[in-house]
């Protein structure tokens, strides 16, 4: 009976109907609740339906039982990977790679765990492992470079430069050579080679991404937006939304700062920072934002947000940040729904911003920020719609501005504490000391105490830059990096 429940399963399975094979599963599983094949399975079919925690509960009953399953000690950290919860990710990898040390696919994912959690050399370790599968071997020293360029050597630096000329190496693969090389080389202070490699990664990526066609998406979202929340439509339905102050949404433009602000209020005793969880976007893209939005609907939609941020590892009870910076489009919405939220807005001069997006090579979307020239129009787009919230909301949302911040630390990180509704505590001057998760392009940056190293460093490549500084609507290199000469 058993062996035809557990065959009925994987016949419905492979037929994709999940829910008849759910229920041969648990029919198989009440018939041998010591079976580890029926509640596995049934995992696997919680992955499929996005059913995270429940996969996650399901995955951690299967590997106490029977630690020696690879499949389900790697899928356990691919779903606590995807909860949010690095630490254990980490955990459930190692124990798979110990089951087979041969499991490329379970080391990279180990090795990003371990960068994302500040274990540098433990990272690049199992990156250095990868490199001599020659498969592997660029993707490896890529990421050994984005995260320590002084680990890469003059040999290997050399191999990297003719890989990424090469045609018939994949054009994703040469695009992270690219980037991969502008960051040694510009750790070695060889800053005009190091332009010279991020404009052949920015030229390569922009080919193969739809560009214009993201500039349109984002415009057309941005129009949406300021048509549905205007100052009638806010008021109008002001007063509906979840009581909960817990929430700290970082909004603003890629490489603007942010991670260092949710560091810093991620150190505070009483605050935990979740990084970038898109939740609320995709709360937003279920219609829930539209102009008619129907009564009571609002206090689910919190309700469903902070549900959602519980299953990331949120406490209950401490504040938390969520640091998803195109919420920008969302600050009507997130009034509505938690009025009592705090919203900052990280802001740093444009010219430095638009070069340090020009620096990076983003996991994925941010199709507008591979040509100096986009990347000034998609800054002028964001600053409209920030204009716009200060006009229907005026003081909803605080400005951190990130030159104030790294020039007088101690006095703006109590500003910052006191916006967010944080009391005073020595910690958070020590963020860099906090462990925990960082899933951004700075990851390895806010490890270190804050520095003004960074600031102003665009002006040697003013000349260079020249498309940006005019696609900003500044007027001149003479005039840029105030922050506030841009137009907006």
């Amino acid at each position: 009976m058993l062996t035809a429940k557990l065959e009925e399963g994987a016949r419905h399975f492979a037929a994709g109907r999940m829910e008849a094979a759910a229920r041969a599963y648990r029919a198989a599983e009440r018939l041998a609740p010591g079976d580890l094949r029926a509640g596995y399975s049934l995992a696997v079919i919680d992955i499929r339906q996005g059913r995270l925690a429940r996969a996650r509960a399901r995955l951690e009953s299967v590997v106490a039982a029977h630690p020696d399953h690879f499949m389900a000690q790697h899928n356990l950290g691919a779903v606590r990977q995807q909860l949010g919860d690095w630490a254990g990710a980490a955990a459930a990898y190692e124990a798979a790679l110990a089951l087979r040390p041969e499991a490329s696919d379970t080391r990279e994912a180990l090795a990003v765990a371990f960068a994302i959690l500040g274990r540098i050399g433990e990272a690049i370790d199992q990156h250095r492992a990868l490199a001599g599968d020659a498969a592997r071997r660029w993707a490896a020293l890529t990421r050994i470079a984005l995260l320590d360029p002084a680990a890469i050597d003059e040999d290997e630096l050399d191999e990297m430069r003719a890989a990424a000329g090469d045609a018939s190496v994949a054009a994703e693969v040469r695009c992270g050579l690219w980037f991969a090389l502008g960051e040694a080389l510009d750790a070695r202070g060889r800053s005009g080679e190091a332009f010279d490699a991020f404009a052949a990664g920015n030229r390569l990526k922009h080919s193969l991404v739809d560009a214009a066609g993201a500039a349109r998406a984002h415009a057309e979202a941005s129009r949406s937006v300021r048509a549905q929340y205007t100052r009638a439509f806010v008021e109008a339905n002001e007063g509906r939304g979840h009581a909960s102050r817990a929430p700290i949404f970082i909004v603003g433009f890629p490489r603007s700062g942010s991670t260092l602000v949710e560091q810093i209020l991620a150190s505070h005793p009483k605050a935990q920072g979740l990084g970038e969880t898109g939740v609320l976007s995709e709360l937003a893209g279920a219609g829930a934002a539209g102009p008619r939005l129907p009564a009571g609907r609002l206090r689910e939609i919190g309700e469903a947000y902070l549900a959602a941020m519980r299953a990331r590892g949120w406490d209950g009870a401490s504040r938390f940040v969520d640091k998803t910076l195109e919420n920008y489009l969302h600050v009507g919405l997130i009034h509505l729904v938690f009025p009592r939220a705090v919203v900052l807005h990280t802001v740093r001069d444009p010219v430095a911003t638009g070069y340090a997006c020009f620096q990076q090579l983003f996991a994925s979307g941010n199709e507008t920020l591979y040509d100096l020239g986009d990347i000034g129009a998609e800054y002028r787009r964001y600053r409209e719609l920030m204009d716009h919230w200060r006009a229907v909301l005026p003081g909803r949302v605080v400005d951190v501005e990130y030159e104030a911040l790294v020039a007088d630390p101690e006095r703006q990180i109590r500003r910052l504490l006191e916006a967010a509704g944080l009391a005073w505590d020595p910690a958070v001057l020590r963020f860099h000391e906090r462990g925990g998760a960082v899933r951004t392009a700075s990851a390895v940056q806010v490890r270190r105490p804050i520095s003004a190293e960074g600031v102003g460093r665009w002006r040697a490549h003013a000349e260079r830059l020249a498309p940006l500084i005019e696609a900003l609507g500044i007027s001149g290199p003479a005039g840029a990096g105030s922050g506030a000469s841009d137009g907006t």
